[in-house]
């Protein structure tokens, strides 16, 4: 089944979408509260700074836990392989004459998949943790890093354990189900000659592990067999306690959204067991490479090292909502799991789920330990591009047409002469809108796409006199292609209001694209063209106040694509630094400069705050509106949750985009706004486009447009 189709199964699934809606919704509000008085971003900064290591620190550590614990008595593994660990981990089984190992949950275990290859060996693991054990007796591997079952409901449960049992199962009945579980596990426990447990935390000045659960489990599996077997990777070593306690700090909160978990149990050495003739138990460590070590000294790579398996990129993922970790990952799920299916199982593993990521860096702004997801996986991204090639269309139309921003220009004024026999005008808002798109797949249509304008924003701005206006004040203004091409409105509303505040607004010779485009699809080349056309279309910048954008995106890839791209061209590196120093959105500009409004009419208006707009130039214009509406502002709920857009994404994969816009449209309805503003033409593009598909009656504006038709400058 090729990706499309596993996704377009997923999202029909609708009890996975109502168990992934219910937990996302639910999840970012525990997380807020658990996360209440605490400074998130200096907690994150130390739990970066521990894991902040390169080969030989890492290496250091180990041989010092090694020691501690050979002294003991207790025997270490290094695993150079998954096979290598999973061989060991037999071996040790078939020594002790035992078929049976009880297993809490470890995500290294899925990563070498230990389960399957025990079972060819005629052994037999059992999953300990009730939502593991859900799914080795559903034959499916977890869908979420903490909670693995979260694609399931009760009564799915209730149908597993009745197959199971053969006994009647009341799927109503949570504690009989839960009761049903004990009994089948207790004594699985009691029978398996070995236990196995990861480790959230190797401790290397004592020599101790730390697990961090809900259920108690990897205590029972860790002391009731005589052999304990613990698989860790190389990157959960810690210095010491203090390092431990800083990450559990975290931990749960990002996970769960609990303050702390139900057992958080310490293991030092080996411990008692009356089961072996010496008193104390045996006890392995199997420390997995699999690749771990040599991305230890990747200048960029080593990042996604530093994970600590909170599985909070998946609950904040919009992507993810849409169609679970089935498809969202592989052994590993979320943004994360995209990045470590590439660095563990390879390339070729990861090329066709990294595309599902829409870019929005919810992720990057999420993690507890402060890696930058988003950047990790655009770079995958590029790599595999490189490598395997993109979408032909795509690569053609990059190279020979967006690349080249004056054959761009000509190809898209020839397409708005022509587009006329395809447009009529919605009436709710007198927008020209394309009423229909040739040969457009079902799936494609969800959203009314916007007319090419008839002029664009460049020509308009000179036929209008605007280059005319001068002051000893100036900016300058990148207008990116979809005001160029798009809504030229959005810019001329902008230019007009700083003019009439005494300011001089610049723009570009000519436009040229961003290059984003193609650095979401994995298309180096051409973005790196893109970019470089950029850059030498804008002027020097010494002698502006700032660079506003009204798209943030475009402001984004000036403030840290542009600094990627151009790191081996000095000259354009230096004009790259200055510029990106020098963004500004539209809004924070006003604010800035105490810019004074005073509202006309009485209309209720609410904010979608853009991805790159909040997470790319840490800005949001939420509470500037609110402060000049009034009572007349009414919040978003889920304001900054990307809309679905993403560009081309909204084309790839649309089902995934649709689903995202819909649940945007359910909360904007929730509001009872008359209109929505937002700092986007994307996101322009994608809500108005599906309200008026759905044919709901709220008006969408940028906020250039807004403050123009709607607030008055005082």
């Amino acid at each position: 089944m090729g990706i499309q189709d596993k996704i377009q199964e997923k999202v029909n699934d609708e009890i996975l979408h109502n168990n992934l809606k219910g937990f996302a919704t639910s999840y970012k509000a525990s997380k807020i509260n658990a996360y209440k008085g605490l400074d998130f971003e200096a907690l994150r900064t130390r739990v970066h700074d521990i894991k902040d290591r390169d080969l030989s620190k890492v290496m250091e550590q180990f041989n010092l836990f090694k020691a501690n614990v050979e002294k003991v008595g207790c025997k270490v593994f290094q695993a150079n392989t998954g096979e290598d660990a999973c061989k060991y981990i037999a071996d040790v089984m078939k020594k002790h004459n035992t078929k049976y190992m009880v297993k809490s949950k470890s995500m290294t275990s899925e990563e070498i998949l230990l389960n399957h290859y025990l079972e060819k060996e005629g052994l037999h693991p059992i999953e300990t943790d009730l939502g593991e054990w859900i799914l080795q007796l559903a034959n499916e591997h977890p869908s979420h890093m903490v909670m693995p079952a979260i694609h399931k409901t009760r009564q799915q449960v209730a149908k597993i354990f009745a197959d199971y049992t053969g006994e009647e199962v009341d799927p109503e009945d949570i504690t009989g189900m839960v009761l049903i579980a004990r009994r089948f596990l207790r004594e699985a426990y009691f029978k398996a000659g070995v236990g196995m447990t990861g480790a959230n935390f190797a401790v290397a000045k004592t020599g101790s592990i730390g697990l961090v659960t809900n259920e108690g489990n990897a205590r029972l599996s860790s002391t009731v067999p005589p052999v304990h077997i613990v698989l860790v990777g190389y990157e959960k070593l810690c210095d010491d306690f203090n390092q431990a306690l800083d990450i559990v700090r975290v931990l749960p909160k990002s996970a769960t959204g609990q303050i702390i978990t139900s057992y958080t149990t310490w293991i030092k050495g080996r411990v008692p067991s009356h089961k072996n003739e010496d008193g104390v138990k045996e006890t392995h460590y199997v420390f997995l490479d699999n690749g771990r070590l040599a991305f230890l000294e990747h200048p960029k790579f080593k990042e996604a090292l530093k994970c600590i398996r909170c599985g909070s990129c998946a609950n904040i993922c919009p992507a993810y909502e849409m169609v679970g970790g089935h498809v969202y990952g592989d052994r590993y799920i979320g943004s994360i799991g995209l990045i470590l299916t590439a660095l563990y199982q390879g390339d070729a593993a990861a090329k066709d789920i990294l595309k599902m990521c829409i870019g929005c860096r919810a992720c990057s702004f999420n993690c507890p330990a402060g890696i930058d997801l988003q950047s990790l996986i655009s770079e995958l991204k590029l790599v595999v591009g490189k490598k395997y090639g993109i979408n032909p269309i795509k690569e053609k139309v990059f190279k020979n047409v967006v690349a080249k921003p004056e054959k761009m220009k000509s190809l898209l004024s020839l397409g708005a002469s022509f587009q006329f026999p395809l447009t009529k005008t919605n009436k709710s808002n007198g927008e020209k809108i394309i009423s229909k798109v040739p040969l457009l797949p079902k799936e494609m249509d969800f959203r009314k796409f916007p007319a090419l304008s008839s002029k664009t924003f460049t020509k308009l701005f000179h036929k209008d006199g605007y280059d005319k206006f001068t002051s000893k004040r100036k900016v300058f203004f990148y207008p990116g292609c979809a005001i160029e091409y798009f809504y030229p409105e959005m810019g001329l509303a902008m230019v007009k209001l700083l003019n009439k505040s005494g300011i001089q607004v610049d723009i570009p010779k000519s436009a040229a694209c961003c290059g984003i485009p193609a650095i979401a699809s994995g298309n180096p080349d051409n973005a790196r063209t893109m970019i470089f056309n950029t850059l030498d279309r804008l002027n020097d910048v010494e002698q502006y106040e700032s660079l506003l954008v009204l798209c943030p995106t475009c402001g984004g890839a000036i403030k840290h694509e542009f600094l990627d791209f151009t790191s081996n061209d000095p000259d354009r590196y230096k004009k790259a630094v200055l510029l990106g120093d020098m963004v500004t959105p539209f809004g924070k500009f006003l604010e800035d400069n105490k810019i004074h409004f005073k509202v006309k009419g009485n209309k209720t208006v609410t904010y979608h705050t853009p991805c790159h707009d909040e997470r790319s130039l840490n800005y949001s214009a939420e509470a500037f509106l609110s402060s000049v509406l009034g009572k007349q502002f009414t919040h978003l709920t889920d304001t900054n949750v990307c809309c679905g857009f993403g560009g081309t994404y909204s084309l790839d994969f649309s089902t995934i985009s649709n689903g995202i816009l819909d649940k945007k449209i359910e909360n904007i309805v929730a509001s009872k706004a008359e209109i929505l503003v937002t700092d986007c033409p994307g996101c322009v593009m994608q809500i108005n486009g599906g309200l008026m598909h759905k044919k709901v009656p709220v008006k969408v504006l940028h906020l250039s447009e807004f403050i123009d038709k709607y607030v008055e400058q005082i």
